[in-house]
């Protein structure tokens, strides 16, 4: 036992080499530490219970999962992830002290996977709560101890210990709700303390007590590696949600790569700018003359620099903060010769984040995002993507058949562009079937759908006349 203190001891005492001494001073030990930072940020934490709809066989249910949050304000504001809180009808949270309240979402953003809810205050008969305060996560070091808190696996109130495993890892975006793009604006910071499902939304916490980062991200059968958004992202967006519901972005419609590996082929001498991959059919940049294989070294002003995939991410977060609608100017390099073109970005939109019923059609669909449309080559004509055909229902009594995937983009002569104008459209038809255009894959395919019921049949004119003597 005593060896174990000792040991114990001497590690706390070590960490002053772990931290610059600016930022943190060393604690007499370990384990005093973790329980001095564990009883700052124990009573913020937030155990969340979100009910979903979800779309099945084309129907929307409702769910439950299971997630934890962190409170940030003494007015109850919480910070979570959106694949938590983003999309819920409902929001039922448990405190640390197990006292219940509902919250109410405050605003979420699909793209940094961060979501933050207000408790009701009321529900708790308090004007105040305890809340954690951020740290400063680029002060991080490899193996620095921090601590994942929250609810893994739905158990509440549980802390684990590790050390940071890389302060900025590049991993590639992925989605949330099934085809939203997140994971695109920032690196993360890779821990070996657990990270597991319902972990999602608790905080990433150094030994001093402050959140450096939010939990968001782990991988299934691999040990010791979860992932966290660092804390300067969190306060970034929370800010914006807070002041406007939403962040505000805007799109050229580039996708990009870092020139590491191309060194000497788009650049002479040392490595400057990003390497366009790709640009969009009839978006902003293809508009000014921008090609896949140009390098943008200068965009309304600044330098551009992604030479390695981990300066992938800040580069897009700068080409999404320009105000949409505004012209900036930006610098083009094309086979060494050097230009400036004036793009004007468009507003940033997600696609739907949730599926909407059709009852009377059996059918879910969903409206598609700008760059959905685009990668379909569907951004002037528009259309909802169909998610879910309920058996023994119209959709699909539907010939050819409807299918899951499949894009409506007229229906009855009728331009779709959001899930009530395909409703409308059939609801309005007075034939027996209505004929409907989808895009499936690169074909294009006209099916007739039943008309609904007329409820509204017009009576027999001999028997109106007999009854009206």
């Amino acid at each position: 036992m005593s060896s174990s203190l000792t040991l114990l001891s001497w590690l706390g005492l070590s960490l002053s080499a772990l931290a610059p001494a600016s930022e943190r001073v060393a604690p007499a030990s370990l384990v005093g530490a973790i329980r001095g930072a564990r009883e700052r940020v124990f009573p913020t934490l937030v155990h969340l219970r979100p009910v979903f709809q979800r779309s099945f066989a084309g129907r929307t249910i409702e769910a439950q999962a299971t997630g934890s949050g962190v409170i940030v304000t003494p007015d109850g504001l919480v910070v979570t992830n959106f694949h938590v809180a983003g999309t819920a009808t409902r929001l039922i949270c448990t405190l640390s002290d197990r006292r219940r309240a509902h919250a109410d979402l405050v605003g979420a953003d699909a793209a940094t996977d961060l979501a933050v809810v207000r408790l009701r205050l009321g529900d708790l008969g308090v004007d105040a709560l305890p809340h954690a305060t951020f740290g400063d996560a680029s002060t991080l070091v490899e193996g620095e101890f921090v601590m994942a808190m929250g609810s893994p696996l739905g158990l509440t109130r549980s802390l684990s210990l590790g050390v940071v495993s890389c302060r900025e890892r590049f991993l590639p975006p992925m989605t949330v709700g099934g085809h939203l793009a997140t994971g695109l604006f920032n690196t993360w910071i890779q821990t070996d303390a657990a990270i597991n499902p319902g972990n999602s939304g608790g905080p990433l916490v150094d030994l001093a007590g402050r959140i450096v980062g939010i939990n968001t991200r782990g991988y299934r059968g691999a040990d010791n590696l979860g992932f966290s958004i660092p804390a300067d992202v969190v306060e970034e967006v929370l800010a914006e949600l807070v002041e406007h519901g939403h962040v505000a972005r805007s799109r050229i419609g580039v996708s990009i790569q870092p020139l590491h590996e191309l060194v000497g082929v788009f650049t002479e001498g040392a490595p400057d700018g990003v390497l366009v991959a790709s640009v969009e059919p009839g978006s902003p940049a293809a508009a000014a003359g921008v090609g896949a294989g140009d390098v943008l070294t200068r965009f309304g002003g600044e330098p551009l620099a992604a030479v390695f995939d981990e300066d992938v991410p800040g580069v897009r977060r700068r080409l999404a903060s320009a105000a949409a609608g505004v012209e900036v100017e930006v610098e083009v390099r094309r086979q060494g010769r050097t230009r400036t073109v004036r793009i004007t970005p468009e507003p940033w939109r997600d696609a739907d984040e949730v599926d909407h019923e059709l009852e009377t059609l059996g059918l879910t669909v969903r409206r598609m995002s700008d760059a959905e449309l685009r990668e379909r080559y569907l951004e002037e004509r528009g259309g909802v993507l169909v998610t879910g055909v309920r058996a023994g229902s119209r959709a699909a009594a539907a010939r050819p058949l409807l299918r899951p995937g499949d894009v409506v983009v007229e229906t009855a002569g009728q331009g779709i562009a959001e899930p009530t104008d395909l409703e409308r459209a059939i609801g309005e038809a007075g034939a027996r079937a209505v004929l409907v255009r989808i895009v499936r894959g690169e074909a294009e395919l006209l099916i007739a759908v039943p008309a609904p019921e007329r409820t509204d049949t017009p009576r027999d004119p001999a028997r109106a006349a007999e009854e009206g003597r």
